[in-house]
């Protein structure tokens, strides 16, 4: 069992595509913040390279628009900065007033809108900027120390924007890259089947079409690629998302094709994945096969219990055998694919800045109160104490809040974890490499090794994620002392006892502090899930490319609820689902993607019976209703 648990630790380390061109990225551009804060003497340079972990993305364009907008707020946050110094440089209660208002704002706005995480990166910006006036009571100096927060800001943002221009992936290549990759994977799934062919169909059903649409929108947006290979790859990607739902459905779901289909399919999948990879556009798809020899070397039925033998079974030796209408619709999928080069594909339902309940759901008030009063603890501590080097405490409560109780408990383990390795990292620099150490060129080939490190495991899934990012937090808080190379350990110590009690406080206040189960955030994943389904159980087939978009929403819920139900083990025993509960939500979600792929592939005509159904399934299991989710699972088995 332990060494099952190790491989599957072992695994998320593991390199996969672009995994290492992402993580020397990030790695050189925190080596050139550290250079360009030690040589123009920018105070917080451990700050700003951290800052950079939360913009690099794999995207170039997005990773761009990412600094660019970052920039731009951090300069309105320095104006309001420049307001309050006035107000509160001689009056520390305003002090504490103003940061605690506008901690509330931006980490409101965090939670209940599209500002996502870069609310809190703002936040983090102003709070720390109104607590070095306690340190600076003269008007000038508290002046020029808001422009040094300004500076620590926008400065990595800089050599994000010039990294990303130069030497980032484009968005072109990296939607190639998806197109190509799902169609093989599909191909390989429709010749061989296998458990883990369908576990990689249906974690890319997971990671839904958000990502890749919101690339394509910055390539046809920003005209980064010819009009007719924009077009070609936003098509691929709608069709290849169908063409997952009916691969997985010729399998899983009965509605199984004879060899020479399913080969014929794979042929023509895998064909397709070449060329639209390579930036050409996809062979015409040719005539569908209508009938099956007796036997078909090259598809083969599977013997073994991983494959799915026994949903072909039924159709092998079969002649003249009218394909499924999964097969029928992944023809179609693939014709499309090669087809019409005008055609553009359906954009993904709109969602508006302000989430729909962001004024009806308590949770987003509730968020920014426990996160900023994390905050303001550990600022009124280690202003007691006179300890200004542990402020690290209070940085760490705006980049690690998280939800809920589970989701802290496992993210606390994973911070506390990478804050002793990036602490082991620092200290063994410290004692063994920075005393050899006599230049910024120096310091900067350690900071690009550490980050890389850190980079490496902050890329990964989000089982590892959180551990890099404080890898990182704890390396530069320990490396990156002053302006050059320092072997001061007492300041490195005291920054990681920071890091540790900020993770601690955070801990007690979201474990305490109006505690939000697993059970609650599943409830409203899942009622969201039922309404997607009915929005597409209104379409029909009139609308079936809208179809596709709902869908990646819905099994992106899906995915979501099922990475919450992991967690629930990590409750405390008052919070948490009984096995019984656990057991029940688990088979919805079954049943929920079920239906929801019969809706994709097989629903001719809008049936508005069902939707009005789901609707009032999704208001009883978000209003968490006796007996709610067992009639979702009994109206979906009637499906």
């Amino acid at each position: 069992m332990k060494s099952g648990v190790d491989a599957a630790w072992l695994s998320q380390l593991a390199p996969f595509p672009g995994r290492a061109a992402m993580a020397w990225r990030i790695a050189l551009v925190c080596a050139l913040t550290a250079m360009v804060a030690m040589t123009y003497g920018i105070p917080e340079s451990a700050i700003s390279c951290y800052l950079v972990f939360f913009v690099m993305k794999p995207d170039a364009a997005e990773s761009s628009l990412l600094a660019v907008a970052l920039s731009v707020l951090v300069m309105l946050v320095v104006g309001v900065l420049l307001l309050l110094t006035n107000l509160t440089l001689a009056l520390p209660a305003m002090r504490i007033v103003a940061l605690a208002v506008s901690s509330l704002l931006l980490l409101f706005l965090a939670s209940a809108s599209k500002l996502g995480p870069l609310g809190g990166i703002i936040a983090l910006v102003l709070a720390f900027g109104l607590t070095l006036l306690s340190y600076v009571p003269v008007g000038e100096a508290a002046t020029r120390g808001i422009l040094y927060a300004w500076l620590m800001a926008t400065m990595p943002m800089a050599l994000v924007l010039i990294v990303s221009i130069t030497i980032g992936r484009r968005p072109l290549t990296l939607l190639r890259t998806t197109v190509g990759d799902r169609l093989h994977a599909i191909a390989t799934y429709l010749e061989s089947g296998g458990r883990a062919g369908r576990a990689r169909l249906r974690e890319m059903l997971g990671e839904g079409q958000e990502e890749s649409m919101k690339r394509w929108g910055l390539l046809r947006g920003l005209a980064l690629a010819r009009r007719d290979e924009t077009r070609r790859l936003g098509m691929a990607l709608q069709e290849s998302y169908r063409l997952l739902f009916a691969a997985l459905a010729l399998r899983e779901n009965r509605q199984g094709a004879s060899d020479v289909q399913r080969a014929a399919l794979a042929s023509a999948a895998r064909k397709a994945g070449q060329a639209l990879a390579a930036g050409r556009a996809a062979p015409p798809a040719d005539a569908f096969p209508t009938h099956s020899p007796t036997h078909s070397p090259a598809l083969a039925p599977a013997q073994s219990p991983e494959h799915d033998a026994p949903h072909d079974a039924p159709h092998e030796g079969t002649h003249d055998a009218p394909p499924a209408p999964a097969a029928q619709q992944a023809w179609r999928a693939l014709s499309a694919m090669g087809g019409d080069a005008a055609a553009m594909p359906a954009p993904q339902p709109a969602e508006p800045f302000m989430a729909p309940d962001a004024f009806s759901n308590p949770e987003h008030v509730r968020y920014a109160i426990k996160t900023t009063a994390a905050a303001l603890i550990c600022y009124l501590i280690y202003s007691a104490l006179d300890w200004q080097d542990i402020h690290t405490a209070m940085i760490t409560c705006y980049v690690a809040a998280l939800g809920s109780v589970a989701e802290t408990t496992q993210k606390l383990m994973l911070r506390i974890i990478g804050c002793l390795i990036g602490a082991a990292m620092g200290v063994g620099a410290i004692l063994f490499l920075i005393p050899h150490m006599s230049s910024v060129g120096s310091l900067m080939m350690l900071v690009f090794a550490g980050a890389l490190v850190a980079a490496w495991v902050a890329v990964g899934s989000e089982r590892v994620s959180y551990a890099g990012v404080q890898i990182a937090l704890a390396f530069m808080m320990t490396v990156l002392q002053g302006f050059g190379p320092s072997i001061d350990m007492s300041v490195a110590m005291d920054r990681v006892i920071g890091i540790l009690l900020g993770n601690v406080v955070l801990y007690l206040v979201f474990t305490l502090l109006w505690p939000v189960s697993v059970g609650r955030r599943v409830r409203e994943d899942l009622g969201r899930a039922l309404e997607g389904l009915a929005k597409m159980a209104r379409l029909g087939e009139g609308g079936r490319d809208q179809a596709v978009a709902q869908a990646s929403v819905v099994a992106g819920q899906l995915a979501g609820i099922r990475r919450a139900l992991g967690l629930a083990t990590l409750e405390p025993r008052d919070l948490r689902l009984d096995s019984a509960r656990l057991r029940e939500l688990i088979a919805v979600t079954q049943s929920v993607q079920a239906l929801c792929m019969r809706l994709l592939i097989d629903a001719p005509e809008p049936d508005e019976a069902l939707a009005v159904r789901l609707e009032a399934l999704a208001r009883a299991v978000r209003n968490d209703e006796p007996g709610s989710v067992a009639h979702v699972n009994q109206l979906m088995e009637g499906q």
